[in-house]
Parts: C-alpha cells; sequence; structure tokens
C-alpha cells in the first residue's frame, strides 16, 4: 500500500543511479495471474507460504500477491525501475531517529501497520521516523540489504537536516524487515557499496552501522526457508548446496561482533511463521559477544503484530489477539530512548 502522499517521500540513491535497476521487465521472472483471489494465494497456489512440503510448486500466487499490493497498489513497477525511498515522520526538536523495515516475506511491505503506525508511535515518544519502501521480489539479494544500508547512510548523511544525532540511528524490522535490518546490522555493517556498474557516491562514504537495532519476530536465519526462493531466485532454493550457502551468508547470528550496537529483540511464542526460540539463540550470541541484548517472549500474540492497531481480517486470518503484545511498544520506546541517552552502552 501506498502512505499518505502528504508526507514528505524521499528517494535515497542519488545520481550515480540505483544498483541492479535495468528498466526491464520483471515478466522475465513473474508470471501474473489476475484472475485469482487472495483465497487462491493461500490455500490454491500457496508457494512459499506451504509448509506442508520443501517443493516449491507453482509460484503463481506470490506473484499475484505481488503484482496486487506492491504494483498496482503500491510503489513498484512493472519494469526493474523501482525507486528505494524513504517516508519521513519527524519530531520537532528530537536528536534521534529510527529507520523501519515493514515486513513481508521480501515480497510485499506491511505499511501502515508496520511502517505508520509504528513512526507514529514512536513519534509520541519523542523519536523522529523514517519508513523505508526498500526492493523486493523479484528483485534478489543484495539488493534489499543494498537498500537498507544506504537508509541509514542517507539519514546520516542529512541528520543535520532534521537535527539529528548522526550518533542516534536506528534501525527496526519487522518479520522480513527484522531480517533486512538484522542483516544490514551484522552482515553489510559499513562495508562498501560494490555493484556492477554502479559508482559510489558521498552519500556511501557515510557510516553505514546503526546505534539501535530493533528485530519484531524477525527472521533471523533462513536456512531450510523457502523465502530463499524468492530472495536468491528457485535455481538457488532448489540446489541444498547454495541454498545453504546463501543462508549462511546472511544468517545474523554468525556475524554478531564485540561492540555491536545494542539490540532489543521480541516476539510471540505462538508465532507459527518464524520460530520464536530463533530469538533466543541471537540473545545467547549477543551475550557471548558482549553485546547488550534486551529480549521479550510472549505467551500468544501470533505473526504479525505490528504496532498492535486493530484492522479487519487479512484473508482467511483472523485478527490476533493483541492484549500481552501490545506491551512491546513501550517496552520498546523505552529501550531505545535509553539507548540513545548512552545508558545501554
Amino acid at each position: 500500500m501506498k502512505l499518505d502522499a502528504k508526507l514528505t517521500h524521499l528517494p535515497i540513491w542519488g545520481g550515480s543511479g540505483i544498483p541492479g535497476n535495468t528498466g526491464a521487465s520483471k515478466s522475465d521472472v513473474m508470471h501474473i495471474d489476475k484472475t485469482l483471489t487472495m483465497e487462491d494465494v493461500f490455500f490454491k497456489y500457496p508457494g512459499i507460504w506451504d509448509k506442508s512440503t520443501d517443493k516449491l510448486g507453482d509460484l503463481r500466487g506470490n506473484d499475484f500477491m505481488v503484482w496486487e499490493q506492491e504494483i498496482r497498489d503500491g510503489y513498484a513497477e512493472e519494469t526493474y525501475s523501482d525507486v528505494p525511498q524513504l517516508v519521513c515522520y519527524p519530531v520537532q526538536g528530537s536528536d534521534r531517529a529510527m529507520i523501519i523495515c515493514p515486513g513481508g516475506a521480501y515480497l510485499s511491505k506491511s505499511m501502515e501497520s508496520e511502517g505508520d503506525e509504528v513512526a507514529r508511535f514512536l513519534n509520541a515518544a519523542g523519536i523522529s521516523a523514517f519508513v523505508l519502501w526498500y526492493r523486493t521480489y523479484p528483485y534478489r539479494a543484495p539488493l534489499m540489504f543494498l537498500d537498507a544500508q544506504r537508509a541509514v547512510r542517507f539519514v546520516r548523511h542529512h541528520a543535520g537536516e532534521y537535527g539529528i544525532d548522526p550518533g542516534k540511528i536506528g534501525i527496526c524490522g519487522f518479520s522480513a524487515g527484522g531480517n533486512l535490518a538484522g542483516v544490514e546490522a551484522f552482515c553489510f555493517r559499513n562495508e562498501p557499496v560494490s555493484f556492477p556498474g554502479y559508482t559510489p557516491d558521498e552519500v556511501d562514504a557515510e557510516d553505514g552501522t546503526p546505534n539501535a537495532v530493533g528485530l519484531i519476530y524477525p527472521a533471523i536465519h533462513l536456512q531450510g526457508d523457502k523465502i530463499v526462493a524468492v530472495m536468491a531466485g528457485r535455481e538457488v532454493y532448489e540446489d541444498p548446496a547454495k541454498r545453504d550457502a546463501f543462508a549462511d551468508k546472511y544468517d545474523m547470528r554468525l556475524n554478531v561482533r564485540t561492540g555491536d550496537a545494542p539490540v532489543f529483540l521480541c516476539a510471540a511464542l505462538d508465532d507459527p511463521v518464524v520460530p520464536p526460540l530463533h530469538v533466543l539463540e541471537l540473545t545467547r550470541k549477543c551475550r557471548e559477544a558482549g553485546v547488550s541484548c534486551e529480549t521479550h517472549l510472549f505467551a500468544f500474540g501470533d505473526h504479525g503484530f505490528g504496532a498492535c492497531e486493530p484492522h479487519p481480517p487479512v484473508g482467511p486470518f483472523p485478527q490476533p489477539d493483541f492484549s500481552l503484545t501490545r506491551q512491546w511498544r513501550g517496552l520498546f520506546t523505552t529501550w531505545l530512548n535509553s539507548v540513545f541517552d548512552g545508558k545501554m552502552l
């Protein structure tokens, strides 16, 4: 979906172009059947959502979801010409900011419940926010990670324009957006941009490491997950050696280092999409590396609770019970302001 056009939308890539944008048609990967319904997507052609088998099967349901949510109703194009952007939610007088990465299985982005609504409760806590619209399927890794790294550098480069302290810029994400934020923080860090045909500019010279990392029901590692087919292609997923190598490369558990920014983790124990106990695995890795980490696991709340605001049900799925998970908002903003105030170094 698109956010309010009255908000400021900032394209994050500049005059050097956008790495990976060729202008070619996305039909090289996507086969869109516009006669499908969302019920077809989940029950007839579930694609990567089908947990009953490791076979990919027919992905036309996934393609339809991308067309409907990202191309028809979102910011994506039918060609590889998408423009990654930050939607701005500044707080006058605030010296701190979070970049928010909505989730959506690297197929789409939950821009409202995991973007706009999160930005607004961060604003209420005195924190400026920037919601990141990044490139997803049929784009392939590392392009989505380069978008996240560029977003950190972009906000840091323009920090003075918003009254932001360059040392108080964090990143948070939800589900696949949590994977994006975590990989940016722990795997990409401040690595130089290297992509065929792209020439780095002055923004790329900024430090790409965040000062705080929030991971909300994140996909911490991708071993055996069909989402690899979305991020790397069917040919990688269906080759076990390539699939494992891809998952290991972007496994944040294997990349936590001493000196990394403080981390906030939370999930619900009844999450059926992302194994919540992976949160404890990352917590242990942070503790072993001496990285400050606050972790919350709620007894129930399902997956995708976002800002815990009520919404109409999506497809066949009822709205989760937010009575427990709603607490994460206050816990997170208290933690985040403590980090930015230098109380969790």
